[in-house]
This record gives C-alpha cells, sequence and structure tokens, in this order.
C-alpha cells in the first residue's frame, strides 16, 4: 500500500509505462513493425541480442498489472501503445480499456 501520511492530498500517486519496454506480443493483433523492433534485430546493436518481443507482456498481463496497481493504492496509470499497435480497433488490449 502507498504510504499516503507524508504527502500533499493534491498529489495523485501512480505509475507510468513506455510501450516498448513493457508491452510485449510485437506480432499480435495486426500489430507491425517499429523502428525498435528493426534496430533490437541489428547484430551487435543491443547487448545479448535482447528485445521487446516479450518484454514486461503487459499486452497479456494487464489485468494482473493493473490489480497490483489498485493493491499498491495508485491513483493513476499512464502508459503508453507501440505506434505500429495504433489505430487498430480490433486490438485485444485497446478493446478492454474502453
Amino acid at each position: 500500500m502507498a504510504d499516503t501520511a507524508h504527502r500533499p492530498a493534491d498529489i495523485v500517486w501512480g505509475a507510468a509505462t513506455a510501450a516498448y519496454q513493457i508491452e510485449g506480443a510485437t506480432t499480435e493483433d495486426g500489430r507491425g513493425e517499429s523502428i525498435w523492433d528493426r534496430f533490437c534485430a541489428t547484430p551487435g546493436a543491443i547487448r545479448n541480442g535482447d528485445t521487446g518481443e516479450v518484454a514486461c507482456d503487459h499486452y497479456h498481463r494487464y489485468r494482473d498489472d493493473v490489480a497490483l496497481m489498485k493493491r499498491l493504492g495508485l491513483q493513476a496509470y499512464r502508459f503508453s501503445i507501440a505506434w505500429p499497435r495504433q489505430g487498430l480497433a480490433h486490438c485485444d488490449l485497446l478493446a478492454h480499456l474502453k
């Protein structure tokens, strides 16, 4: 639980994410290739050859992630969606967030 005793009442306690580092599911629901996908696939560009293909798998685990944020007492969540996924009406994650 977030300690709210020592902060002004008008401050919102929350979390933020960056799409490539958290989303995963880089080939699902019509998502196209991003510049980060291409860069990470370049041999030697990234230590250990790590990619965002799975990342934190927030795309599939968002319900559990949001439940955890609620248990932590967070009041706000700013998330980002990969540019190649934006505008996809059939995207599972976006459909559930409406």
